[in-house]
């Protein structure tokens, strides 16, 4: 009697995470990366910061001298809420000068009529205040206070951007609550500031302890975004140069996948992916400084967004699969899986533990066999997605 070796057919369902649905995606949208606004995927987003606005001495705002018209009717085509960001990491001393006249008592009311009244002649949602460091002054938490009480009965949020581990101690109790959420700054650990101090300025390890320590601080979690960078610094160079995820890309794709390049420090996707999961895990939105540094044009398959978007958004599919298609050995596993499809591996694949946790991920440029470290996965049962091109697979196998 001949025995019929039959496929064995499964379903693979993917499916968002129970309240993702109010998880916050923040790109930040420096104006000098306007000339990038159609290679941007806003629909990628839930939110967009402009940066940055500053005063004149009357109160009349401006984001570098240009239009944010279509930048704003390009994000809102997608979906996005659109913010205003105020201020800036860095304010020249007549700006430093103007934000100080403006927010004396006696011209505090006036300069707040200023501000809803440039929001809403723009069409912006809401407003950020990224005021940092030497110029978080005593007139801050007042401001703040004000600014809120104004905006609220019109629905507009407020959100703040503040260091990844550090208080300003100027931001009182009140002040810190009024805001809606707080964007975590967890970058720039070292950088060309530090020069003496090479290696990376955002690393994992680092993200886990400014979770804690906003925590600490009396945030709720649901108001907290967790920062990464779509940037990294360059040591080997006097002064330490600043270099885009995309230019890091462009010299090599298979710089995607890791954090370092001789003396070039980052985060490439698999950091990315585990940052994103943290904050689905712990907070209520990931932030990114800033989009306009992402890959894009050839290659946006390595875009970082869309690693971010592949967790937050997964495809929510239910389709039958032959699994006798993809193969994995040895199976049990030691310290190197292979993954082998005949008609070749294009796009992402994933392994998740039996919970449906993702525990790695891994980018594929269409080869026939991709060779994935195992090694620092504990023991037990695991999951691997294929997501190859318009085919999800999935199949098992055991860590020894």
């Amino acid at each position: 009697m001949k025995q019929l070796l039959l496929p064995i057919l499964f379903f693979i369902t993917l499916t968002a995470a129970t309240g993702q649905n109010d998880f916050k995606v923040i790109g930040y949208l420096p104006y000098y990366r306007f000339s990038w606004l159609n290679d941007i995927e806003f629909e990628r987003l839930t939110h967009v910061n402009i940066a940055f606005a500053n005063p004149d001495s009357l109160g009349n705002f401006s984001v570098g001298g240009v239009s944010v018209t279509n930048a704003v009717n390009k994000a809102h085509a997608k979906g996005c809420k659109v913010f205003i960001s105020l201020a800036g990491g860095y304010l020249t001393p007549k700006q430093d000068d103007t934000w100080d006249y403006l927010t004396l008592p006696a011209n505090r009311a006036f300069f707040i009529q200023k501000i809803i009244q440039y929001v809403q002649s723009k069409g912006f949602d809401g407003v950020d205040m990224d005021l940092e460091w030497q110029f978080v002054k005593s007139w801050y938490s007042p401001f703040i206070l004000e600014l809120k009480a104004a905006m609220a009965p019109l629905g507009l949020p407020l959100t703040a951007a503040l260091p990844g581990e550090y208080r300003y101690p100027q931001i009182s109790n009140a002040a810190l609550a009024a805001f809606d959420w707080v964007n975590m700054m967890i970058y720039d650990r070292t950088g060309p500031f530090n020069p003496a101090n090479p290696g990376q300025h955002a690393p994992y390890w680092w993200t886990e302890d400014c979770v804690q320590y906003w925590l600490d601080q009396n945030v709720p979690a649901q108001k907290l975004t967790l920062g990464v960078p779509f940037y990294g610094y360059d040591f080997g160079v006097s002064p330490v140069e600043a270099l885009t995820y995309r230019y890091i890309v462009s010299l090599n794709t298979a710089n995607a996948q890791l954090d370092q390049v001789n003396d070039t420090y980052y985060n490439g996707i698999p950091t990315i992916k585990a940052k994103t999961q943290l904050a689905l895990d712990q907070v209520a939105g990931v932030m990114i400084w800033e989009i306009g540094q992402d890959a894009f044009g050839t290659n946006q398959t390595y875009s970082l967004l869309r690693a971010i978007d592949e967790l937050v958004n997964p495809i929510t599919e239910t389709q039958e699969v032959a699994q006798s298609s993809l193969r994995l050995f040895p199976n049990p596993v030691g310290d190197v899986l292979t993954v082998a499809m005949e008609s070749g591996i294009q796009g992402t694949i994933l392994i998740k533990d039996i919970q449906g946790k993702l525990v790695q991920s891994w980018q594929t440029q269409g080869e026939t066999q991709v060779q994935i470290p195992t090694g620092a996965l504990p023991a037990g049962f695991y999951v691997l997605v294929c997501h190859n091109l318009e085919k999800i697979q999935s199949t098992k196998f055991i860590k020894q």
